[in-house]
């Protein structure tokens, strides 16, 4: 039973990782600065015409496009990097789920179904750190040059990667005491993980679509 479940959960998540990789945050900034000149209406900059301005030329209000690494180790983080939108998908839907999970067993009474949350969380915990380290790869690794959002996101991912196996630990202390006490504690670090994985999904999304990006 714990295979199939395994390789149902493997086969659902499968196509988050065959995906093309997506930009880096490096690049968010020109997006979030083309959908400020949208909102404020601004005129787009128009496609350059044959013996205009070359394509990798600046364009007023946007930032211009970081240079690609030269040395292999350089081009190996930067494309390591840009998985990074793609695999943060994966402890974000475990998470989520497993939080559902664990409510309903309550509700239910069904105790059989945290075996199922054991493993949701276990792979969660690990798919934090994989999407903390790609995240930093992408961002680049001198906070200096953040602005305050791309600051936020990363400092908030990375302690999601903590809370995430803290949480994990949490899981498996409580399925072996079963106590009141371990259940709140492992309880409370889940809805907090969850709910941190929520402002965070905010703040990527803001990278890319700017602050405004949730508006009805």
């Amino acid at each position: 039973m714990r295979t199939r479940l395994l390789a149902l959960l493997v086969a659902m998540l499968l196509p988050l990782f065959l995906t093309a990789p997506a930009r880096a945050h490096k690049d968010h900034p020109q997006q979030a600065a083309a959908a400020g000149a949208a909102a404020s209406g601004t005129p787009a900059a128009s496609p350059p015409m044959a013996g205009a301005t070359p394509a990798h030329a600046a364009v007023p209000g946007h930032m211009a496009a970081e240079p690609r690494p030269t040395s292999f180790t350089g081009r190996l983080v930067d494309w390591l990097g840009r998985w990074h939108p793609s695999v943060v998908h994966f402890p974000i839907a475990l998470f989520i789920v497993a939080g559902a999970l664990e409510a309903w067993a309550i509700v239910r009474r069904r105790p059989s179904m945290l075996e199922t949350t054991r493993i949701l969380v276990a792979l969660g915990a690990l798919g934090a750190l994989v999407a903390v380290a790609l995240g930093w790869m992408a961002m680049g690794w001198n906070l200096a040059e953040d602005k305050p959002l791309e600051t936020a996101h990363r400092l908030l991912g990375s302690t999601i990667a903590g809370l995430a196996l803290v949480t994990w630990w949490a899981n498996n202390r409580f399925l072996r005491r079963r106590g009141t006490g371990a259940g709140a504690l492992y309880g409370g670090l889940l809805g907090l993980t969850v709910l941190a994985i929520g402002v965070n999904g905010y703040l990527g999304g803001a990278l890319i679509h700017g602050v405004d990006h949730l508006a009805f």
